[in-house]
């Protein structure tokens, strides 16, 4: 049985008892997608800019072809496909701004609720297995998988 919960949905609305395993993905259900978003919209421009001798505006004017080509592929989310179009460590850079990964409103708590459950709890990404490191330094997620 697949189901997707939303905002607005109602998790008590749920027929738990019908369901054996949830599958989460991380970015986005668990993890708050700020990191990710400002990551990519600013901090990326901002230091491709400044290594190159660009304005962020410059900087956007020149990624932004990139990214739209590669938004949905693999290589979106692959560390070692941007670093080298770049140019420099785009592992490096996300763990200096680590601070910003959190967690998303409730997830935590969705999260002991279904631990404390009788369902199988599996976490499921596309991240690179850097980055998947990089947020399980800032925020553990192994003791609810």
């Amino acid at each position: 049985m697949a189901l997707h919960i939303t905002h607005g949905s109602a998790v008590n609305a749920v027929t738990w008892s019908g369901i054996d395993t949830v599958l989460l993905d991380m970015d986005g259900t668990l993890l708050d997608l700020h990191f990710d978003n400002d990551f990519w919209n600013r901090a990326i421009p901002e230091h491709y800019g400044q290594l190159n001798g660009l304005t962020i505006g410059e900087a956007r004017h020149q990624l932004n072809p990139l990214f739209e080509r590669e938004q949905g592929k693999l290589n979106w989310y692959c560390l070692d496909f941007w670093s080298q179009s770049l140019g420099f460590d785009v592992a490096t850079l996300k763990r200096e701004l680590a601070d910003g990964v959190a967690w998303r409103h409730a997830a935590r708590d969705f999260l002991d609720r279904l631990k404390a459950s009788h369902c199988d709890v599996i976490l499921i990404t596309n991240a690179h297995p850097e980055t998947l490191r990089i947020k399980m330094e800032r925020i553990d997620l192994s003791p609810w998988f």
